[in-house]
């Protein structure tokens, strides 16, 4: 299984357009957004916002890119890459004779779940990072705020925020499993998030009852960045977990199944 794992992160490594714009393209994003933001704030007031920073709660609050239509769509693109290689060279007949089908399955969806993480990694770094420079321009105005209580949020963040792009890499690597391509994953998984935040608009709360991913995941946020419901909290991780592994055993189930002499 290692050398499966080590086979699939080289071949990544060696698509570096997909690796840095699949993975971290939204993580850059962000951060150029933050860090424009704050430039816009020094333009309008002439001078540096003074102010507690809590390094841990902000990082925390930055793993919510994992929810972004945006990161949706560039994460999607990154999964369906790995997933779609051995379509797109018709090597699938060389690995099949030698491993499992479920092990090759499972080795592209943990590399997945590697650059993800890697990515969400980044994310939270750069936000400290952001927020450094940030307070060592205030000078003595700034406050550095470094609570365990926060640090404790970060690390339920990054959790969640894994869980929530895990359900998505499985989703990913159904539909390319099932279309032999990556895109129409890549369209159904900017649908689902798009189709998401439509219904949530036009139901309002009672949209809150149904077990989709993209709420679950919110209710977990909002539990651990501002304390809110438990049962909701409880509910979203459930939902979440059903879902990775009902698409996870869907995918690797098509792909048993799969005719793959030619491919």
């Amino acid at each position: 299984m290692m050398a499966l794992l080590s086979g699939e992160m080289r071949k990544l490594l060696r698509q570096p357009g997909a690796l840095f714009f699949g993975f971290f393209g939204i993580v850059f994003l962000t951060i150029t957004f933050k860090i424009g933001l704050e430039a816009i704030a020094v333009w309008r007031m002439g001078r540096m916002p003074t102010g507690s920073i809590d390094l841990y709660l902000s990082a925390a609050k930055a793993m919510s890119i994992s929810g972004n239509t945006l990161g949706h769509l560039l994460y999607a693109i990154g999964i369906g890459t790995v997933f779609a290689t051995e379509y797109r060279y018709a090597t699938w007949r060389l690995l099949v004779p030698r491993h499992s089908r479920l092990q090759l399955y499972g080795a592209k969806f943990l590399v997945c779940l590697v650059a993800l993480a890697a990515s969400l990694l980044v994310a939270g770094l750069g936000d400290m990072l952001v927020n450094l420079t940030r307070a060592a321009l205030e000078g003595q105005g700034a406050v550095v705020s470094l609570a365990a209580s926060s640090a404790s949020r970060l690390v339920l963040a990054f959790m969640a925020a894994l869980l929530e792009l895990a359900v998505l890499a499985a989703f990913v690597g159904l539909i390319t499993t099932v279309f032999r391509s990556m895109m129409p994953a890549i369209i159904l998984a900017f649908l689902l998030i798009l189709g998401s935040s439509m219904v949530h608009l036009y139901l309002g709360s009672d949209a809150d009852a149904l077990p989709l991913p993209s709420y679950g995941a919110e209710f977990l946020r909002s539990f651990i960045v501002s304390g809110d419901s438990t049962a909701q909290a409880g509910f979203g991780a459930i939902s979440l977990l059903v879902w990775l592994a009902l698409l996870f055993l869907g995918g690797a189930a098509c792909f048993q199944r799969q005719q793959l002499t030619s491919e």
